[in-house]
């Protein structure tokens, strides 16, 4: 049977890369909120919402009329809009409140589903580089993504893991 794991560390940005990831979070939230804003004038207009394919096509068009989210990898960016296409499908199923806007430094984060790598001492997160950071401990199994957070001025790293793990005896 196979579990996710999360293993979660401390980086050590330097300053210049603290600007670089409080950007990428802001880029994040930036296309969160203008698709979740989009969707509700839409819905406004014709009781219609617009869903990931459509707003992952919208991104490039978004990206021209907004250059700096071309700073932020793409990857993250199309996660962020995978995100608030399953906050939809959880509040139409019942599962879930209506998704609201994010808010600067609430929570501030952002994922790299893939071209990030892991060594010793260091980490390199696409279009920041390589970031120093404490780890603590092994990583077990196989990585599937990465995600970077603040919170309370410190900046982590969680990564995902896919672990085979033995059925338990019942």
């Amino acid at each position: 049977m196979k579990i996710n794991k999360v293993y979660r560390f401390k980086l050590e940005p330097t300053a210049a890369q603290i600007q670089q990831l409080k950007q990428a979070c802001g880029c994040q939230r930036f296309v969160y909120n203008y698709y979740l804003k989009k969707n509700l004038e839409q819905y406004k207009q014709n009781k219609t919402f617009v869903f990931y394919h459509e707003m992952a096509t919208d991104l490039p068009n978004l990206k021209k009329q907004f250059p700096f989210l071309s700073e932020s990898f793409s990857q993250s960016l199309q996660t962020t809009l995978r995100n608030l296409d399953k906050a939809f499908k959880n509040f139409f199923k019942g599962l879930a409140e209506f998704p609201t806007f994010k808010k600067k430094n609430k929570h501030d984060s952002f994922t790299c589903p893939q071209k990030f790598r892991i060594e010793e001492k260091v980490i390199f997160i696409p279009k920041i580089g390589e970031v120093r950071y404490h780890k603590s401990r092994q990583i077990e199994g196989k990585i599937k993504s990465i995600t970077v957070s603040q919170k309370c001025g410190r900046w982590f790293v969680s990564v995902l893991t896919e672990q085979e793990m033995e059925q338990p005896l019942t």
